[in-house]
């Protein structure tokens, strides 16, 4: 039999054979970049693994959280566990921490180590391999000295905001605020110069405090506000001449009239008005008059 047909036998049953799954189904180490670190910094691993037919991570195996050489520790280890379709999956979360300060770039290892498997009394194992990264000197290693003793870079100064919306904001903060505090003014009648607006305030604030037995004092505080803002005493023949003064005030004619009737009628008839039912018209009559003299309506 020549040798390309023993060959060719052996090929197939090789392809025919049974031989066995191995325990682990995917394996997947994860890495950050193996550069740019300084002595404390903290490096973070992930291992991902798949089992086959009901094979375990046996965890009394893996790596203790401590020190685990003279300039590393881990810090950190985290297993979380999944069933899937005939196995397991898990994820190894690793957090070791470099205490080391090397005077130039120096190159370090993380050790390897092994993963423990197990199914009823048969073991595995799946060897996490050792990773090499560079750590860099805090300062450099020519040492300089200066007048002040020992020379030492600052870091860089971070760059400053730009501020110029804060000022323009505050600026305009500042004119809401004066512009809201001049137009109170002005309805308040606090602005010197110009006409006072308390008159029918002041009148509203006794109002208040009368009874309503006290209709003649009520009558007498309205007159004395209506003579107020007119400038001399104020009849009612007299409202047509008023309005043209203090056009805000027609819009309330009908009431001023009912008042000038009502005040005739207590002072100069034998037939009082309802004093509740006045002193309550009254001071609805001084509320309107009130925003008529502030300019709301």
């Amino acid at each position: 039999m020549s040798k390309w047909l023993i060959f060719g036998l052996s090929l197939i049953l090789l392809a025919c054979s049974n031989a066995p799954d191995t325990p682990i189904s995917d394996f997947e180490f994860l890495t950050p970049r193996p550069f740019g670190y300084l002595n404390g910094d903290e490096i973070r691993h992930k291992i991902i693994l798949e089992t086959r037919n009901g094979v375990q991570l046996q965890r009394g195996g893996l790596p203790k959280r401590g020190v685990v050489n003279r300039w590393l520790n881990l810090n950190t280890i985290a297993v979380n566990e999944t069933k899937i379709s005939g196995g397991f999956r898990y994820e190894i979360d690793l957090v070791y921490q470099a205490f080391y300060a090397p005077l130039e770039v120096k190159m370090l290892t993380i050790p390897s180590f092994d993963l423990p498997l197990a199914q009823g009394g048969n073991n595995a194992s799946q060897t996490v391999p050792a990773w090499h990264f560079t750590l860099s000197p805090l300062r450099e290693l020519s040492i300089r000295k200066d007048e002040s003793g020992q020379y030492m870079r600052p870091d860089a100064a971070p760059p400053l905001l730009d501020n110029a919306g804060v000022v323009y904001g505050l600026w305009a903060a500042i004119a809401v605020t004066l512009g809201s505090a001049g137009g109170l003014a002005y309805l308040y009648g606090y602005l010197p110069g110009l006409p006072k607006r308390r008159v029918f305030k002041r009148a509203a604030k006794k109002l208040a405090g009368l009874s309503d037995a006290q209709t003649e004092e009520a009558l007498t505080v309205f007159h004395q506000a209506l003579n107020a803002v007119n400038g001399a005493p104020l009849f009612q023949h007299q409202l047509a001449d008023f309005y043209q003064r203090h056009p805000a005030y027609q819009p309330v004619d009908a009431q001023l009239r009912w008042f000038f009737q009502a005040s005739n009628q207590f002072f100069f008839s034998d037939t009082a008005p309802n004093q509740p039912e006045t002193l309550a018209s009254l001071r609805k009559l001084c509320a309107a008059c009130l925003d008529k003299e502030r300019g709301w309506r």
